[in-house]
């Protein structure tokens, strides 16, 4: 079956390429899928496949019930896009100003529709159930939640409806997959390439907001007034210094000040300066540890200086674990459409996905991997996230087969 597979894709590509090209042409913010989401429930009404929509304003989950009961296993694709300005020339660049899908979801769809396709016509040769979810906001919003104590659109997704989803107590799903597309310059980016690892994937990420106070003055005489600047400017020197001598430097994690805004002119030393700054570790219980002590070194250092400073975290998505048994499924059906060379075993990365909010901080088997979409030959090697990103639409077709695939696997597989 697995062959077959991968040749009954093939044989729809066409319809997959203009889906996809639809989607891209015309992106959505998160929150704001609205569109998205008709197409989405459209082509899920023609195949007769029963959904549930509005979930967390846009989200869709559809059901597909195999040939007796089982297991459940959910696939999930994020539907929204960024607000970048599109800057490579395509037949179908996006149309709405400011928003591109530069980071492939309009391809997560598309793979998922193409599975919903075979599934609808293959439910005689699996077992169990299969959840689809469409979901909002994998990038961010504070549209759901303005004062931003909830990131991206997993999580309220499962808060709304445990009833789907279950909770990490009581969960409805024994296993969960889905793909990231990628480009760029690596093996694993190029397309007829997957990247796959067990174990930690992705990174957590937190958002630290911090306030220096110190005490304004003008900047002929400095010694009469307490400068936030550059107390700002020693935070983040010391908190570099503190991470290096205090973190075990084989595990990996980064602390990034991406933003300072403090005073008004070159002759005033101002009251306040403004940091920003993100937190990423592989390790769940560093990431614990440093959220607890990263704020009193912030504040110390302040303190050191005369000033004083305040420090508000946004806790964002989790560390991100693969799970060895869904990947054997993933290897074993990658091998049988494809053969061993498309598989590229991939290192962790800092970059955060809220996809593993679905596995309930790893109650239940959940895995992610990448499926390459670069063409070094068509000179297609910018990154996600790129105002210059694309793929190779070859990918389309690969990558609703491996859903497909492993999916079945999984569910078939009588041992797990």
């Amino acid at each position: 079956m697995p062959q077959g597979i991968a040749n009954e894709v093939v044989e729809y590509k066409d319809e997959l390429i203009e889906i996809r090209r639809k989607i891209h042409q015309n992106p959505e913010l998160g929150f704001q899928e609205f569109e998205t989401a008709k197409l989405i429930q459209d082509y899920l009404e023609k195949l007769n496949i029963p959904f549930e929509s509005e979930i967390a304003k846009t989200g869709i989950v559809a059901t597909i019930e195999g040939k007796e009961p089982g297991k459940t296993i959910l696939l999930r694709a994020d539907m929204d896009a960024l607000p970048l300005e599109e800057d490579i020339e395509l037949d179908f660049k996006s149309t709405n100003h400011g928003v591109m899908h530069a980071c492939g979801h309009d391809t997560h769809v598309t793979c998922m529709l193409g599975a919903a396709k075979l599934f609808s016509q293959k439910k005689d040769q699996f077992k169990g159930t299969i959840k689809l979810v469409f979901q909002p906001a994998e990038e961010g919003s504070k549209l759901y939640d303005p004062s931003g104590k909830i990131p991206g659109g997993a999580l309220p997704m499962i808060q709304e409806r445990p009833d789907i989803f279950g909770t990490a107590e009581d969960p409805k799903i024994d296993g969960v997959l889905a793909l990231h597309i990628v480009a760029g310059e690596d093996d694993a980016d190029q397309i007829g390439k997957i990247g796959v690892k067990d174990g930690a994937f992705t990174g957590s990420a937190d958002e630290f907001y911090i306030t220096i106070q110190g005490k304004g003055g003008h900047g002929s005489a400095p010694h009469e007034a307490i400068d936030p600047v550059y107390i700002a400017s020693q935070v983040n020197v010391v908190l570099q210094g503190y991470l290096s001598r205090t973190v075990d430097p084989m595990e990996p994690h980064v602390f990034t000040i991406g933003k300072i805004e403090g005073g008004f002119r070159q002759n005033i030393i101002s009251e306040t300066c403004r940091m920003e700054g993100t937190l990423r570790t592989l390790n769940a219980e560093l990431r614990e540890k440093l959220v607890e002590t990263i704020p009193k070194v912030i504040k110390s250092t302040a303190q050191t200086f005369g000033g004083d400073a305040e420090v508000e975290i946004f806790r964002g998505y989790p560390v991100g674990t693969n799970d060895a048994e869904i990947n054997r499924h993933l290897r074993k059906t990658a091998v049988e459409l494809y053969g061993e060379d498309i598989i590229e075993e991939v290192e962790a990365q800092l970059g955060a996905e809220d996809f593993y909010e679905f596995g309930f901080k790893n109650t239940i088997p959940i895995s992610m991997f990448w499926l390459g979409g670069g063409n070094q030959d068509k000179g297609w090697t910018a990154n996600n996230h790129s105002n210059y990103f694309a793929i190779d639409e070859d990918a389309l077709p690969m990558g609703t087969a491996l859903l497909v695939g492993t999916a079945i696997s999984f569910l078939n597989d009588e041992s797990t």
